[in-house]
């Protein structure tokens, strides 16, 4: 709820600063301006929509593999996110992952490798589509470029906070990828561990049986 709050607060904000302060200059009604905000805000999520599905269907596969570690933070960007307060914030951002048939919000099976290279799969997409979602959300205040005023203070205002709550998913993404790996590592240490163990008891049985 708080994040969804924050939201809201942000298009108020941008709803209110055009009818007080650009409205009386540009002629605006109020209703103009309400309008004007909701269909931005409409607007961007469309463009976050379509680029999401670009990273998720037209890009090869084998970019968004788990083997794969560009997507995730390197330690020193892990420390920054800290610095600013992830661990604090990072459950109050809504998970979408139920939208491609992958919750992100915790992890079921940690021991299962398959599942963490699913997991860390997902979440590859993820990260690249909150970050095509950032770059090509100012798309709207290009196409709004035609109306005066309309552009600078309506469409750049929304792609700058879809640039603020797309980096939030980002940089969850990330710091968990970040554990994820090391999960994997983990992991793999101890399957080999007990395939060493395995291998070792199957040569003392066979030694036993000469």
């Amino acid at each position: 709820m708080l994040y969804w709050g924050l939201v809201l607060i942000c298009l108020a904000l941008i709803a209110a600063l055009n009818c007080f302060f650009i409205a009386p200059i540009n002629e605006w009604s109020v209703l103009f301006v309400i309008i004007a905000t909701v269909l931005s805000v409409v607007a961007v999520i469309i463009i976050d929509g379509i680029f999401a599905s670009v990273a998720r269907w037209l890009l090869p596969k084998k970019w968004f593999k788990a083997e794969n570690t560009r997507f995730s933070a390197n330690k020193k960007k892990c420390r920054f996110y800290e610095k600013i307060g992830i661990k604090k914030w990072k459950d109050l951002v809504p998970e979408l992952g139920h939208l491609t048939g992958f919750r992100k919000n915790k992890i079921e099976d940690p021991t299962n490798n398959e599942y963490v290279d699913r997991y860390i799969e997902e979440a590859n997409y993820g990260v690249c589509g909150h970050t095509l979602g950032m770059v090509f959300g100012f798309l709207l205040a290009f196409f709004e470029f035609a109306y005066r005023g309309y552009f600078l203070t309506i469409g750049l205002p929304v792609a700058i906070v879809n640039v603020f709550f797309n980096f939030l998913s980002y940089a969850i993404l990330r710091y968990n990828l970040s554990k994820l790996h090391t999960l994997k590592r983990i992991n793999d240490k101890r399957m080999k561990r007990k395939i060493e163990t395995a291998n070792s008891k199957r040569e003392v049985a066979i030694t036993k049986d000469e």
